[in-house]
């Protein structure tokens, strides 16, 4: 029998992300037939079918990333909270080339990915993941190609995760996490220095009601400001980025388990 000191380390999936998150190297994806160090995905599991997304990238007004088919909240939430933050962040991040390719640079990534704009559809051709909140894929469905290439090269890999690896995908810096709900006044002071923050729920949190219904379980939402008055906290889904949920602090206490939070970004 092996001893302790001998085993082999199992390669859990918390530790796996863990690792890929800053440190890791886009792993290869399925290759091109023109033998070029362009990343190429399969639909993934929504979606059946790939098809080239013709509309803009990045145009000067940066719509806000909507989150699609895919359970990637920990991914998109962050992206969202950025967003409401330092949009030019996200945008910093690509580089459009000729023929449809995008140069992707996650801060945290030593060589930047290239990534086509074919992107997953349903039978009936609708783009089925992230996308500009009403429009088309665009820049978000570039920058979510291009992590789930790194990850793992499969968007299946992205259905689940912790906001805080998002955060450091997006921004190539570590990122504090904490347990204990913050107070609205804490939240302004955050959002006053300029900070990202996304919250998550928990197992149980479909038991807590708000204006819009429960809470949906184990998702992430951008916390994106709240009421110094009323202690309001409030919140974008990345499901309805364009929705401002105003939830009371009994009910922020209730159904979120944990805050992440970067630092200043402006």
């Amino acid at each position: 029998m092996l001893s302790s000191a001998r085993r082999p380390r199992v390669r859990t999936w918390r530790r796996t992300l863990r690792a890929l998150a800053l440190t890791g190297r886009a792993r290869e994806a399925h290759p091109g037939t023109d033998d070029s160090d362009i990343l190429h995905l399969g639909p993934g599991p929504a979606a059946t079918a790939l098809m080239e997304d013709r509309g803009p990238l990045a145009p000067a007004r940066l719509l806000r990333p909507r989150q699609g088919r895919l359970g990637d909240c920990w991914v998109m939430a962050p992206m969202l909270a950025l967003h409401e933050t330092a949009p030019e962040r996200l945008r910093a991040l690509l580089t459009a080339e000729s023929h449809g390719i995008v140069t992707v640079r996650l801060p945290g990534v030593a060589t930047p990915l290239r990534v086509d704009r074919r992107f997953p559809v349903d039978e009936h051709g609708v783009f089925q993941y992230g996308r500009r909140d009403g429009a088309n894929p665009g820049w978000v469905g570039a920058l979510e190609k291009a992590i789930a290439a790194h990850l793992a090269a499969d968007y299946a890999f992205l259905q689940r995760g912790f906001a805080r690896f998002g955060f450091e995908l997006l921004l190539g810096e570590r990122v504090h996490s904490q347990l204990r709900m913050p107070s609205a006044a804490q939240i302004i002071a955050w959002r006053s220095e300029g900070r990202a923050i996304a919250a998550s729920t928990h197992p149980f949190s479909g038991r807590v009601s708000t204006m819009a219904g429960p809470l949906p379980s184990n998702h992430v939402f951008a916390v994106v400001g709240a009421n110094a008055h009323s202690g309001h906290v409030r919140l974008r889904n990345p499901w309805r980025p364009e929705h401002l949920l105003v939830i009371d602090a009994r009910s922020f206490r209730r159904g979120f388990l944990s805050v992440d939070v970067t630092g200043p970004l402006r």
